[in-house]
């Protein structure tokens, strides 16, 4: 299956020397997507720059994107499986590594059963469809409850809040910017994110043709972003309390003659205006720390704008009402009319299609977690969960952990407890390709691909862009090792057989996975295939083996897909053939009742109800509170080897206000020690007046371990050791890693004390 990159991939042209060939590539890191062009010779990529054809990122390009040549070439990334002897983790051929994780997991299975096999899905399987599809395959099999996931994590409230809403978890609107005359954002940094369940590269370049054609931007952080910087407006609000700030703007709406239109077809919005009627707006200006007037007036120019969208992220899910802002968030564009409307918050479409049954609604709570009762949110467990099910004795104990791509101990709340919980496990197998804090626990360690030995769709994001598009790359160079796609399907058939796959077996094991994935597009009475011939599809996909196959699969059954034969339309096939991507325009309007589950919208969900009631008794904010933020430079935990992103930078340190800082008798620069119950880190201050009085910013994905086997790793302090697990999103039980209680000291008051 490797030669599947030699056939697909044909370099476009020479670059200045005539040996360096020129690829063109996306980059696989985080949601801008953007499209790259990479100069290599022979295996060795000489040079990486934007891809100024691309017809999504239109040349744009990050430090992490730059960076990928560094991520290819790190001698530390693993590039071989590693099993624990006598204690130690050693190299071992792939065969050895196969072996024992059939006897170590069907023994697990067949003693404990299947729940005794958790999963932890970590952020780059978002950006990775062949990881994403084939653990698909293993976790399939397992059939296990257990699953958790990075989304768990700080993504699930604001997907609950449309399943809640709308009745599909990824009828996700997102703002669109290039039409849109006002947009309000909510916990969202775009410059340094390039969107979050929102693609869109080149923001800034974006917001210059907002206010070129006189819109406005409005943002809502406790902290003065980098994208904030460039608002017209900034308000600086107390962590947590953006559902107040909602609720009063929507209240304001109703004052001021905005109704909701009845082409939304709505159910229950008495029920939900009765319930926000008893917030007032002076009390909910003392909540939040942003006068009245300012609420007003951001009232007005929603009410006033000729298009607006309203969009929260990251800084309105990672706290206790996290799913209720997210639904308040729609709520507001539903009443001024822009939701589903052009230059209002919209339904991107992508080319790749799944049958009806994956998209079945509802998929919240249809089983909860065995300790604490926590509800299943699109078949996913919250992460707080995770620790105490290792834990706790009794049937269906986690006793194996399969970790794809993550690193649960830095990214995960209360992570002192979660790797405690770890190391008393009877087994746990890593596909990554670093030695991290999680993996260095592993029994065995499967190394993932480089970037460029992997092929890229945006299979999950690629439906949250700023416009609407089809991208695909194939893969650069030829791996030495099997496919992350590969590794995902021997660990299914393991799973499914008890055995250690032959060449032969895994292939029929693959013709078997793409037949019934076929079987589900011919059952499907929505879609294209209906009735279509099983045998005849699959001789008519492209590609010959490998994730591809599926990809050419959804593709070609898709809305712009040729169904083939049916129509002439894309196919695999044809994006390769445009490796800078097909623009198929703007995001359509008026798509909404084709994405829903039923056919009106749910104003009134109970849960939504019940947690109003919750927010009124919201205990007032501590003394310190603490937020996380994001930096360019860095994604999560997992690029902290890499020179070009960390030289010369000092990221993780703690911004203070320049008047808290006095108050403590703390000078920029110092070290100090921050504690909540759950834990204390020590890190270093930069004061600074870009962050609200009385609220303190650390950046998450570090760690105090000095890593032996990273051996450029920046270190820092690690933001998930201060992190309770029993403070949670009461919905969606996501923990609220922002807005919590901290006590700052100086190294000298501790060593007093």
């Amino acid at each position: 299956m490797t030669g599947l990159a030699g056939k697909l991939n044909q370099p476009a042209a020479n670059l200045l020397e005539a040996k360096m060939q020129k690829h063109k590539r996306i980059c696989p890191i985080c949601e801008a997507g953007c499209g790259l062009i990479i100069g290599s010779d022979n295996r060795d990529v000489i040079a990486v720059e934007p891809n100024r054809n691309d017809v999504f990122s239109t040349g744009h390009m990050c430090p992490k994107g730059v960076s990928l040549k560094e991520l290819d070439a790190d001698p530390d990334r693993l590039r071989r499986p590693l099993i624990r002897t006598d204690g130690e983790l050693r190299e071992a051929t792939w065969q050895q590594a196969w072996t024992l994780v059939n006897e170590r997991l069907n023994e697990i299975r067949t003693q404990y059963g299947n729940d005794a096999i958790a999963f932890y899905i970590g952020n780059p399987t978002a950006h990775n469809v062949g990881l994403a599809m084939g653990l698909g395959i293993f976790a399939e099999a397992v059939a296990s409850r257990n699953i958790f996931s990075a989304g768990s994590v700080d993504q699930l409230p604001k997907q609950l809040a449309s399943e809640l809403m709308f009745g599909d978890d990824m009828a996700i609107p997102v703002p669109d910017i290039e039409r849109c005359d006002l947009l309000v954002m909510l916990g969202a940094n775009p410059v340094v994110s390039n969107g979050s369940l929102w693609m869109v590269p080149k923001f800034r370049e974006k917001l210059r043709d907002l206010h070129t054609r006189g819109g406005k931007l409005v943002t809502v952080d406790p902290r003065l972003t980098e994208t904030a910087r460039l608002a017209d407006t900034h308000l600086a609000i107390i962590p947590s309390t953006d559902a107040w700030l909602l609720i009063a703007v929507i209240n304001e709406l109703k004052l001021l003659g905005c109704q909701i239109p009845d082409h939304y077809r709505t159910r229950n919005a008495d029920k939900l205006f009765a319930s926000l009627a008893a917030f007032s707006i002076e009390e909910t200006a003392v909540r939040t720390g942003i006068s009245a007037d300012a609420i007003r007036a951001l009232a007005m120019q929603l009410r006033e704008a000729r298009t607006a969208a309203v969009y929260g992220r990251i800084g309105t899910t990672l706290q206790q009402f996290g799913t209720l802002t997210s639904y308040l968030v729609e709520v507001v564009n539903i009443m001024t009319g822009n939701l589903d409307r052009a230059g209002g918050a919209m339904f991107p479409e992508q080319a790749f299609s799944v049958p009806a049954e994956a998209r079945t609604s509802p998929r919240f709570n249809r089983y909860q977690s065995r300790v604490s009762r926590y509800p299943e949110v699109m078949g996913q467990m919250p992460a707080v969960a995770l620790a105490e099910e290792m834990e706790t004795a009794g049937e269906g104990q986690i006793r194996a952990l399969v970790c794809f791509a993550g690193n649960p101990v830095v990214s995960n709340p209360d992570s002192d407890r979660l790797e405690a919980a770890i190391q008393g496990l009877d087994f746990m197998i890593c596909v990554d390709i670093y030695h991290n804090e999680t993996t260095r626990l592993a029994d065995v360690i499967l190394p993932g691909s480089s970037p460029f030995e992997e092929g890229h769709y945006d299979s999950f994001l690629g439906a949250m862009g700023y416009r609407n598009s089809a991208r695909y790359s194939p893969p650069l160079f030829e791996s030495a090792h099997p496919s992350e796609w590969e590794i995902g399907m021997i660990l299914g058939y393991v799973a499914a057989n008890k055995s250690v796959p032959t060449t032969d077996e895994l292939r029929a094991f693959e013709d078997n996975i793409v037949a019934a994935s076929v079987s589900r597009y011919a059952h499907d009475a929505t879609g294209a295939l209906h009735h279509r011939d099983v045998q005849e599809i699959m001789a008519l996909i492209g590609p010959d083996s490998g994730v591809e196959r599926l990809l050419d699969l959804g593709i070609r059954a898709g809305q712009w897909g040729d169904h083939f034969g049916t129509g002439d339309g894309l196919t695999l096939q044809k994006l390769i053939d445009e490796p800078d991507g097909i623009d198929f325009g703007p995001i359509r309007d008026q798509r909404l009742a084709e994405l829903m589950d039923r056919s009106f919208i749910n104003l009134g969900a109970d849960e939504i109800l019940h947690d109003i009631e919750k927010l009124r008794t919201q205990d007032s904010p501590p003394r310190f509170q603490m937020i996380g933020r994001r930096s360019v430079n860095s994604n999560n935990s997992w690029l902290r080897n890499l020179p070009m992103l960390g030289k010369g930078r000092k990221t993780c340190v703690l911004e203070v206000h320049p008047t808290d800082a006095s108050e403590l008798g703390i000078k920029n620069g110092e070290t100090i020690k921050v504690s909540s119950p759950a834990g204390s880190v020590l890190v270093e201050v930069a004061v600074t007046d870009k962050i609200r009085q009385g609220v303190v910013s650390l950046p998450h994905g570090f760690s105090e371990d000095k890593l032996i086997d990273q051996k450029n790793a920046i270190q820092g302090a690690n933001y998930n050791r201060l992190v309770s697990t029993d403070r949670q999103d009461s919905i969606s039980a996501t923990a609220a890693l922002n807005g919590f209680e901290v006590t700052l000291s100086t190294l000298s008051i501790v060593t007093s004390t």
